[in-house]
């Protein structure tokens, strides 16, 4: 019998399938309309219980809201992990880390947003409650994604040089990125807090007025 939690992250998918396309709303306001598209960029460790927490909450809220359909998101596991000049990379909560951060960099690649954002919620959720072996696993079967795909990359290498071309995006931060997580937005870096919104609002010059943003 499935569990409640793979039933809630079956769900989530659901929804992310139904609500994150800007194609299914507002079509014609958006079609060319690339300027007014809000680049969102989430600099992380997958071990780090500040980045936890605001995936797990800020992040999870905010996909929910209508102003997601003009949001362009990235999410770049890495944050304040070292790169030697013989490519081995040390992460700051050591190993584990390391191995979570390719496997959700092999996710983002893999999958396009909709399907490895419950992925990584899910990882990042069991990563700070049972943390059980065959975790990420789990967490794709539970989803119906096929864990070959993250399986062959970590195990080619390739999950490792994603890893490396995060780190080189992350240290090419400016300002520099001193803590996790780090949140850009339109190329500007600020507070990652538990109202996204107000930054995407913000940043926003389209048309469209958001429930989201009439606050």
């Amino acid at each position: 019998m499935a569990s409640p939690t793979s039933f809630y992250f079956l769900s989530l998918i659901i929804f992310l399938l139904m609500n994150m396309n800007p194609s299914q709303s507002h079509s014609s306001e958006l079609k060319n309309s690339a300027n007014d598209v809000v680049q969102v960029s989430l600099y992380y460790e997958s071990l780090c219980p500040y980045s936890k927490d605001f995936i797990l909450k800020s992040l999870q809220n905010f996909i929910k809201l209508d102003v997601m359909s003009v949001v362009s998101l990235r999410l770049v596991p890495y944050g304040n992990a070292d790169t030697s000049q013989n490519g081995t990379v040390s992460c700051q909560h050591g190993p584990d880390e390391c191995y979570y951060n390719i496997i959700e960099a092999c996710a983002i690649e893999a999958w396009s947003m909709k399907l490895s954002l419950p992925f990584i919620f899910c990882v990042e959720n069991g990563l700070f409650t049972s943390r059980t072996p065959n975790l990420w696993q789990s967490c794709s079967n539970s989803l119906r994604l096929d864990s070959k795909l993250i399986q062959n990359c970590y195990s080619s290498g390739h999950g490792n040089q994603l890893h490396i071309r995060n780190g080189k995006e992350t240290n090419g931060l400016n300002p520099p990125l001193s803590h996790t997580p780090w949140l850009v937005v339109n190329g500007q870096n600020v507070v990652a807090n538990d109202d996204l919104a107000i930054y995407v609002c913000n940043a926003y010059k389209g048309p469209i007025k958001f429930k989201a943003c009439q606050r």
